[in-house]
C-alpha cells in the first residue's frame, strides 16, 4: 500500500472481510464448543525471584550489545547496522505491542481506535518516504508494486486476514509474541515460514510471468499521476480514520 500499489488496497479490503469472517467463527466457537476444553492449557510454575531480580540487569546488558552491533560484526558494518535497526525495531514493536492484527480487528471486536489511528499515520509516513526514493529514482518504480489480479489479491487478502486472527498475530506481531514464548505463535511462525518457502517459488514464476504490472502502479496511470496517487491514498486513510472514530462512539460495527 505504501508502495503506491493498488494491489495494497485490494489486499487491505479482503483483510476487513476475513477478519469479520474470523470474528464471527470465533463467536461461534465459543458459544458451540465447551468452555473446558477452550480453556484447557498448561499451568507452568512461577519464575524464580531471583531471576526476577537479574532479567533487568540482563536487559540493560542486552540493549549495550545491540548498540555496538557494528562493532561486534568487525569488517562486516552493514550487517551489524542491519541488526541494530531490526533489533531496535523489535523492542520497540513489543514494547508498543505494535500488530498489524490488532490494527484491523480492534474496531471490530471492542470498537478501539487508537492503533489503527497510529498505523494510518504511519502508513502516511511510509507513503510520502517511498514516493521521494521512487520519484528520485533511487528505488526502481516497481519495487513492490505486483501484477496480482483485483479478485487473487482479496481472496489472498481475505485467507490472511481470516488466519492472522485465530492465529493471534500478524507477521510482525508473531514475531515479537514469540519472543515472549506464546506457543501457539511458535507454531504459527514456523508454518509461515515454511509455507511461504513452499509456495513463494511456484507463484513468483507465474506472477513474473504477467506483464500488466504497471496496472496496480497507481502514478502510473497518465490519468492519475503523482497528484492523483496521493490524493487517492490520502483519501483513503481519511476514510478509513474517520470510520474508525465514528465506529468507536457508535459501535455499528463491532461484531463482539
Amino acid at each position: 500500500m505504501a508502495a503506491m500499489s493498488l494491489s495494497g488496497l485490494y489486499m487491505g479490503v479482503g483483510i476487513i472481510i476475513g477478519l469479520i469472517l474470523a470474528l464471527k467463527y470465533t463467536m461461534w466457537e465459543i458459544e458451540h464448543i465447551p468452555s473446558n476444553i477452550l480453556s484447557a492449557g498448561i499451568n507452568l510454575p512461577s519464575p524464580p525471584t531471583a531471576w526476577k531480580k537479574t532479567q533487568p540487569y540482563l536487559g540493560w546488558i542486552l540493549l549495550i550489545l545491540i548498540l555496538f552491533m557494528p562493532v561486534i560484526y568487525g569488517k562486516h558494518v552493514k550487517l551489524g547496522i542491519l541488526a541494530t535497526i531490526t533489533l531496535l525495531s523489535g523492542f520497540v514493536m513489543h514494547r508498543a505491542r505494535f500488530c498489524f492484527a490488532r490494527t484491523f480487528r480492534d474496531p471490530f471486536m471492542t470498537g478501539e481506535s487508537w492503533p489503527t489511528q497510529s498505523v494510518i499515520l504511519s502508513i502516511l509516513v511510509v507513503v510520502l518516504g517511498v514516493s521521494i526514493l521512487k520519484w528520485l529514482g533511487i528505488v526502481p518504480w516497481h519495487r513492490y508494486v505486483f501484477p496480482t489480479g483485483i479478485w487473487i489479491t482479496i481472496i489472498g487478502g481475505i485467507i490472511f486476514g481470516f488466519g492472522m486472527i485465530l492465529a493471534g498475530g500478524c507477521g510482525s506481531g508473531t514475531l515479537w509474541r514469540v519472543g515472549e514464548g506464546q506457543i501457539k505463535l511458535i507454531a504459527a511462525m514456523i508454518t509461515m515460514a515454511l509455507s511461504n518457502a513452499l509456495t513463494k517459488p511456484w507463484l513468483w514464476s507465474k506472477i513474473i510471468a504477467r506483464k500488466n504490472v504497471t496496472f496496480n502502479y497507481l502514478p502510473g496511470h497518465e490519468s492519475l499521476g503523482w497528484t492523483g496517487a496521493f490524493i487517492i491514498m490520502i483519501g483513503v486513510m481519511l476514510i478509513w480514520y474517520f470510520f474508525v472514530l465514528w465506529n468507536e462512539d457508535s459501535e455499528k460495527f463491532v461484531v463482539i
